[in-house]
C-alpha cells in the first residue's frame, strides 16, 4: 500500500524571521567592530559631544544651546530626532528657520535664522517688537533697543492697519534703508501710511500702493532746502503721493502747498 506524500506545512513568517535574524547578526557584528575600534584602535564613536549655535547671540543663543543639549546631547549623530529638534526650536517666536548640520565625528552645528523686527508696538501692557512677517516678538528691553519706527496710534493697531504698516515698514527697510532708519513713528490713516521723521515735526504722507514713491526726491529736497529753513518746525506736512513731485505744506494755512519736481 503506497504511503501518502509528505508535505511541509507552509510557514509564511519564515522569510521575515530569517531576514530579521540576519539584520540582528549584522547589527551585532557592526556594533562589536565599533566597540573594538573605539577601545583598541582609537576610533571615535559617532555621538554628539559638541553643539555649536550660530546666527543669534546673547540670551537667545544660550536658550537654543540649553534646549539642544537637553534634547540631543550624547545621542547618535546620524540617528537622533532631527525633526523633533527643529520643531522645538522653530516653535520659538523669534526663530524663522533652523539649519542643522552634522559634522562627524561628534559635532552638531545649528544655524538659526532670526525674525527681524521692523516696528515697535506700544500697547497698555508694554512695548513689543513686531517682525517683518507679522509676529509679535519680545518686549523691548536694553538688549534689543534698536532705532526702528514706533506704532503708538490706537487706530493704527487694528489687525488690518497693522498688517499694512508692517508691509510698508518692510518695503522701506529693504528699498530705502536710510530713510527708514530716520523714522520715529508710522501711522495708518484714511490717506494711507504717514511717517514722522527725526528732525521734522511735519507728517510725511506716503503712497498707499508704492510706499517708497518719491522718497529719493524727498531726501534730496530735505538735504538741499528743507533742512536749511528756519521755519522747518512750522511746516504743516510733506506729501510724497504726487507723481515725481513733493508737495510741501507751508506754515501759512492760506498759502497753497509748494510742489517741487523730482528733478530739482
Amino acid at each position: 500500500m503506497p504511503m501518502p506524500p509528505r508535505t511541509r506545512p507552509r510557514r509564511p513568517w519564515y522569510p521575515w524571521a530569517r531576514a530579521g535574524l540576519v539584520l540582528v547578526l549584522l547589527g551585532g557584528a557592526g556594533w562589536g567592530l565599533l566597540e573594538l575600534g573605539t577601545r583598541y584602535l582609537g576610533l571615535q564613536k559617532l555621538v554628539i559631544e559638541q553643539i555649536n549655535v550660530t546666527g543669534c547671540r546673547g540670551q537667545r543663543q544660550a536658550e537654543i544651546q540649553r534646549l539642544a543639549e537637553k534634547l540631543v546631547l550624547h545621542k547618535p549623530l546620524f540617528w537622533f530626532d532631527a525633526e523633533g529638534l527643529r520643531n522645538r526650536i522653530e516653535a520659538l517666536r523669534w526663530v524663522r528657520a533652523l539649519q542643522i548640520r552634522k559634522d562627524p565625528p561628534d559635532r552638531l552645528s545649528l544655524v538659526v535664522e532670526e525674525r527681524q523686527p521692523v516696528l515697535w508696538l506700544v500697547r497698555p501692557d508694554g512695548v513689543f517688537l513686531v517682525s517683518d512677517d507679522g509676529y509679535l516678538l519680545d518686549r523691548v528691553n536694553a538688549s534689543n533697543l534698536n532705532p526702528i519706527p514706533v506704532v503708538v496710534d490706537p487706530a493704527s493697531q487694528t489687525d488690518q492697519n497693522l498688517v499694512r504698516l508692517i508691509n510698508a515698514a518692510r518695503a522701506l527697510k529693504e528699498k530705502q534703508p536710510e530713510f527708514y532708519a530716520r523714522l520715529n513713528e508710522l501711522r495708518w490713516t484714511d490717506k494711507g501710511p504717514v511717517a514722522f521723521m527725526e528732525g521734522l515735526p511735519a507728517p510725511i504722507y506716503l503712497a498707499k500702493e508704492d510706499v517708497t514713491k518719491n522718497v529719493p526726491n524727498f531726501q534730496g529736497l530735505f538735504v538741499d532746502r528743507l533742512a536749511k529753513r528756519p521755519d522747518l518746525d512750522q511746516l504743516r506736512y510733506i506729501d510724497l503721493r504726487w507723481d515725481d513731485e513733493v508737495a510741501v505744506g507751508e506754515p501759512e494755512a492760506s498759502q497753497p502747498p509748494t510742489q517741487t519736481s523730482g528733478s530739482n
